[in-house]
């Protein structure tokens, strides 16, 4: 299967696009700040095929939907194993 480190990687890899969604936001509301927890399914292609917000504590309908919009085109990278769903939180803290 795919190991959650090579999950954090790819995850690790987009964080800076994440970010720069979420510091848009901050700019319009200077106290945001939380978690997304993210559900999703990645396909034997590495392509994500479903993703959904599980759960959210930032009351940021347009950051999450950015977000989403934005996980949907990661690239996990093709690999020989079957679809796996994962439940992946995001912390969103302004940088000191």
């Amino acid at each position: 299967g795919r190991s959650d480190e090579e999950i954090q990687i790819v995850f690790d890899r987009y964080k800076a696009a994440l970010y720069r969604l979420y510091n848009r936001e901050l700019r319009l509301n200077p106290a945001l700040r939380g978690q997304m927890v993210l559900r999703l399914t990645i396909e034997p292609s590495g392509a994500v095929s479903f993703l959904a917000l599980q759960s959210s504590d930032m009351n940021a309908p347009a950051l999450a939907e950015q977000v989403l919009e934005r996980v949907r085109t990661f690239d996990f990278g093709a690999k020989d194993v079957a679809a796996i769903t994962i439940v992946y939180p995001i912390d969103f803290l302004p940088a000191a």
